[in-house]
């Protein structure tokens, strides 16, 4: 992407901003500890001006301009997703060949949907709305449920997810983006739930001396599948406040290493700002289980775009990946200077946010597939509830 197109996107995006009538809320600048990595800055966008500190949206980067563009950037993208218009048909107008069901993707199995209580059904319904998606192999036609496409649910299916969902000043690095998020949440979820070791690597040497400096702790590991040509970092640790250690977890898939851990250590510096969950648990989580420092990978690189996506579809359909993808920008969004496009695969892992509803059609069979040189540390499915829930 030139730099002119760069610029012109960051313009048009701040044109976005506005508390009376712009498409976000003006981004609020989070304010720092000295318990904080003071090079790290963090943006959020309120979800009402009745609740400012309520985030709809967040960013994070080295600088000021970077982090509240990713912010605005991820607002107008959710904002694309919750107002976009989008024919929908009922599964039962539909022919089978047609359809991409509920039940191909890696959603609740048989046992879960059988259960008392269970509060997804509506999901699988015959009246449940689909919207036609594009298959990233070939471009053919496809229908799924509207709940994988936007995040509108007619139906009130529950199910509604952003994985996925990318905004980018071009169709192309959006749709990147999208599939990249798919490939780092298939990874953690599948290392998550088989309880597989990480495979830990040295951190980048600025993110050691950082981390040092406010006597934290963190670990980088590669959890890049098999089948995926973008390596995924994962980052985990904490950074005492007050005397007690704020723990989280970031995860990014990219086009390089550097790239991915980067990424992965910003979204842990996001997540340690903004929460930690049962710090009393962090230390017997399986993923800790491999001590061996490995060598990072020499991964392929890519000269654009447009390379990184035929990668992508070859590397997907050497794997029997299917994935499909949508391009749900509203006119808003496009003069606010951002495409956004909606990536959605039935065969990766997918993450979930209910604790006692978790995702695990599918997801049993995937780890020899992903990681075939790694070993279980724990009974299948590990449901200690994981950071990003």
């Amino acid at each position: 992407m030139s730099q002119t197109k760069a610029r012109l996107s960051s313009f048009l995006m701040r044109r976005a901003v506005g508390n009376r009538h712009g498409l976000v809320l003006r981004p609020q600048q989070a304010p720092l500890s000295q318990s904080d990595v003071a090079s790290i800055i963090h943006f959020g966008v309120p979800r009402s001006l009745s609740q400012p500190w309520s985030s709809a949206a967040g960013g994070v980067g080295r600088d000021r301009e970077t982090s509240e563009l990713a912010a605005i950037g991820e607002a107008i993208e959710r904002a694309a997703s919750a107002q976009v218009k989008l024919d929908l048909k009922p599964r039962s107008d539909l022919e089978q060949a047609q359809r991409v069901d509920a039940e191909e993707f890696a959603l609740f199995t048989p046992k879960q949907r059988s259960q008392d209580g269970f509060v997804h059904t509506k999901i699988y319904d015959q009246k449940c709305p689909y919207v036609e998606v594009f298959s990233l192999q070939d471009n053919s036609s496809r229908w799924a449920p509207q709940p994988f496409v936007s995040l509108q649910d007619d139906f009130a299916t529950g199910i509604p997810t952003s994985s996925g969902l990318a905004a980018a000043p071009t169709a192309q690095k959006a749709l990147l983006r999208g599939i990249q998020e798919l490939i780092e949440r298939d990874a953690l979820m599948v290392t998550w739930l088989h309880g597989l070791p990480g495979r830990r690597v040295k951190s980048l040497a600025g993110h050691i001396d950082e981390i040092e400096q406010l006597n934290g702790d963190m670990v980088t590991f590669d959890l890049t599948p098999k089948y995926s040509p973008f390596p995924v970092a994962a980052v985990m640790g904490g950074i005492k406040k007050q005397g007690k250690w704020r723990y989280s977890l970031g995860v990014a898939c990219r086009e390089t290493w550097a790239e991915a851990a980067e990424k992965a250590y910003l979204e842990w510096n996001q997540g340690v700002i903004f929460y930690s969950l049962y710090p009393e648990h962090w230390h017997e989580l399986p993923i800790w289980g491999d001590e061996t420092i490995h060598k990072v990978k020499n991964y392929a690189s890519f000269k654009s775009d447009s390379q990184a996506l035929a990668a992508a579809k070859k590397a997907l359909k050497n794997a029997n990946i299917r994935l499909y993808y949508r391009d749900i920008t509203t006119i808003d969004a496009l003069q606010a200077g951002e495409r956004v496009v909606k990536a959605l695969s039935p065969d990766m892992a997918m993450i979930f946010a209910h604790q006692e509803w978790p995702f695990l059609a599918k997801v049993e069979s995937m780890a020899a597939s992903h990681y075939p040189d790694l070993a279980s540390r724990s009974t299948f499915p590990n449901l200690m509830p994981h950071p990003l829930g």
